[in-house]
C-alpha cells in the first residue's frame, strides 16, 4: 500500500449476521409495494412502502437516478470437449462498451469463466435460433490475468427468411444468447421474467454487469407521481462486477475499487449549482457519481487539466488540502465546472471508495436497498449514517424486511435542505 492516508479501519466493522431467508429471490408485485424503512436523523418508521415516497419528499426536490442499462453479460457456452463454460462479461478490451456493443466484427472482453479449469485450447461456441435466424457464437480464449480469462468472440447470423448470411452488432447477439447477470448470491436458474425484473424502468444507456438495484423499487405509475413533486435528473454509472466484492479480512484500506465509467450531462452540472436544494440520490451508485464530480472539479481546479479519472483514496489524501483551502460546497463547485465545460457533457471513471469519516455532499438523502455484510457498499451507508446502520439493519431484519438486491429498501435523511 501507499504511504498516503487511508481511513484506518477494519473490514470486521461492516459485518453483520445475514440469515439465508432473509435473502429476496424475487421482488415485490407490484415493485413499488416493497417496504421501504425511513430513517431521518436517528428516528425510525418501520411501516412505510416505496408508494409512500412521494409524500415523503419535501416539495421541489430533485431526485437523482442511475440509467444504465444491464447487459445480458452471461453466456453458456459448450468446450471442445463437450462439457459447459459460463463466461461471465465483465469489461471490453481495446474499446468502449458503446464501440463494443456496436461492432459487428470480433470482440476481445475480460471474462469469469466457470468450468475453464481444462479450457486450455480450442473454440467454445453455442448456437442459437431465434425469429432473426440462426446465430452461432465462438470463443477463444487469448490469454488471462489474476484469475481473469482474456477471451476473444466471433459470431455470424443466418437469416431466417432468406437463409443468407447478415452483419449483427455485438448488443444484438447479447439479446439473443446472453442471459441476465442475476448476482451470484440468489443461486437460483435464471427465469424468463428476471430479464425484466433486474432492470430499471428508466434503463436507457447499456452498459452495467449488474443492476444498480435501488432503482429496481420503481415502476412507472411511481415515476410519474415521483415527477409531481421532484425533478427527476439522470446520471450514468456503469456497474461492472467489483460491486460484489467483498472487502475480506483486515483494513479496509487494503480493499481494491475497481474503476467504472461515468456520464453526467451538462444540464445535469447546471442542476447542480443550485444551492439549497433538497437532493435524494436513488442508490450508491448515483450518489458515487454526483460525490465524483465534487472531488474532480477540485482536481480539475488544481491541476488545471480536467480530469478523467478519480482515485480510491483521493478524498482523504491527494484533494484533502485543497478541499480544506477553497472550501467549496457542491454548489460552488459545479457552478465552476459549468463554466469549464461550457456546454458540454462529462464523461469520466471513478474508483472512489466512501467510507467513514467520509462527508457526503452532494445531496441529503439516500434511497437503498440492504447490502451485503462485509461490503463497500455497506461502507458508504455507514458514511452517511454513522453507526445507526446498525441498529437499522438490526430493526429491518426483526420487522421481516428482505434483503439485497430484489429486497425491500430504506429512505435515509441526515439532512433537510428547504
Amino acid at each position: 500500500m501507499s504511504s498516503q492516508y487511508t481511513p484506518n479501519l477494519e473490514a470486521e466493522l461492516f459485518d453483520y449476521e445475514l440469515p439465508e431467508a432473509a435473502i429476496a429471490l424475487h421482488p415485490a408485485e407490484p415493485r413499488s409495494a416493497a417496504k421501504m424503512l425511513v430513517w431521518k436523523k436517528g428516528q425510525q418508521n418501520l411501516n412505510a412502502c416505496f408508494t409512500d415516497l412521494p409524500s415523503i419528499l419535501p416539495q421541489d426536490s430533485q431526485l437523482w437516478v442511475n440509467n444504465t442499462r444491464v447487459i445480458r453479460a452471461r453466456l453458456l457456452l459448450q468446450k471442445p470437449t463437450g462439457g459447459r463454460l459460463e463466461v461471465f462479461l465483465l469489461e471490453p478490451m481495446g474499446q468502449s462498451m458503446e464501440q463494443t456493443l456496436a461492432s459487428t466484427a470480433p470482440v476481445k472482453w475480460k471474462c469469469m469463466v466457470k468450468g475453464a479449469k481444462r479450457w486450455l485450447a480450442g473454440l467454445a461456441s453455442l448456437q442459437v435460433e431465434d425469429v432473426h435466424g440462426k446465430w452461432e457464437l465462438e470463443a477463444k480464449r487469448v490469454g488471462m490475468d489474476e484469475g481473469v480469462r482474456f477471451i476473444e468472440l466471433t459470431w455470424t447470423l443466418q437469416g431466417s427468411d432468406s437463409g443468407e448470411f447478415r452483419q449483427a452488432s455485438f448488443a444484438e447477439l447479447l439479446e439473443a444468447m446472453g442471459k441476465m447477470p442475476l448476482p451470484p448470491y440468489m443461486r437460483r436458474p435464471e427465469e424468463a421474467q428476471d430479464a425484466e425484473d433486474y432492470q430499471t424502468v428508466y434503463a436507457e444507456v447499456p452498459g452495467s454487469v449488474a443492476a444498480p438495484t435501488a432503482g429496481l423499487h420503481f415502476d412507472a405509475e411511481l415515476m410519474a407521481e415521483l415527477s409531481t413533486v421532484a425533478e427527476v435528473h439522470n446520471v450514468t454509472l456503469h456497474v461492472g462486477a467489483g460491486t460484489f466484492k467483498p472487502l475480506g479480512e483486515g483494513r479496509i484500506a487494503d480493499h481494491e475499487m475497481h474503476g467504472e465509467k461515468c456520464t453526467v450531462s451538462f444540464d445535469a452540472i447546471r442542476a447542480l449549482c443550485s444551492g439549497g436544494v433538497h437532493r435524494v440520490a436513488t442508490g450508491t451508485t448515483s450518489l458515487r457519481t454526483l460525490e465524483s464530480l465534487y472531488w474532480l472539479a477540485l482536481k480539475w481546479k488544481q491541476d488545471g487539466i480536467r480530469p478523467a479519472h478519480l482515485d480510491q483514496w483521493a478524498w482523504c489524501n491527494e484533494l484533502a488540502s485543497i478541499d480544506q483551502e477553497l472550501n467549496w460546497d457542491m454548489a460552488t463547485a459545479m457552478q465552476w465546472c459549468s463554466v469549464q465545460l461550457d456546454g458540454a457533457d462529462w464523461t469520466f471513471q471513478t474508483s472512489i471508495m466512501i467510507v467513514p469519516p467520509y462527508q457526503i455532499r452532494s445531496v441529503q438523502a439516500l434511497i437503498t436497498n440492504f447490502h451485503l455484510p462485509n461490503s463497500t457498499l455497506l461502507c458508504l451507508v455507514a458514511a452517511a449514517i454513522g453507526e445507526d446502520w446498525k441498529d437499522l439493519y438490526a430493526s429491518a431484519l426483526s420487522a421481516g424486511y428482505r434483503f439485497l438486491s430484489f429486497g425491500d429498501g430504506s429512505y435515509l435523511e441526515w439532512e433537510n435542505k428547504p
